[in-house]
């Protein structure tokens, strides 16, 4: 259940940032930590300008039910896309979770990490027009 959650908030997601331009890329590679290469990431989604350069990333993750809230470690995971994909804002997408959007700015660096919760057990409509939403906030932050 929690790859498919997963794959669907992407899928949702990467097909709403058509209306944007440029193209979204799922399981993006290419992308390092470090400056020798040596640290590979994969962010669940990146959203590329037509010039190629990225716009916007998303992380998807699918854990409902637990009663402590988000893990820190997803902001730490968020953190690093943004650095080195040099965005100044980073989306995590969490299938239903416990508490409501929230951004954290990151202290001396001006990154805004943002976490969002999709309900994913609403009728279909209600939930693409929360994913067209989300869209909305990773395209204008």
């Amino acid at each position: 259940m929690e790859l498919a959650a997963e794959d669907f908030v992407c899928v949702a997601l990467r097909e709403a940032l058509t209306a944007y331009g440029g193209h979204a890329t799922l399981q993006a590679r290419n992308i390092h930590l470090d400056e020798g290469g040596a640290i590979r990431m994969r962010p669940d989604l990146v959203w590329y300008g037509e010039s190629g350069v990225p716009l916007a990333v998303a992380d998807a993750k699918y854990k409902a039910g637990r009663p402590q809230g988000y893990p820190d470690a997803d902001l730490y995971q968020m953190l690093a896309y943004c650095t080195s994909l040099g965005l100044k804002n980073g989306h995590l997408v969490y299938a239903k979770g416990n508490a409501p959007h929230a951004g954290h700015m990151v202290r001396h660096s001006g990154i805004v990490l943002h976490r969002h919760a999709l309900d994913l057990g609403q009728a279909p409509s209600v939930l693409l027009s929360a994913v067209s939403a989300l869209t909305v906030s990773m395209v204008r932050p």
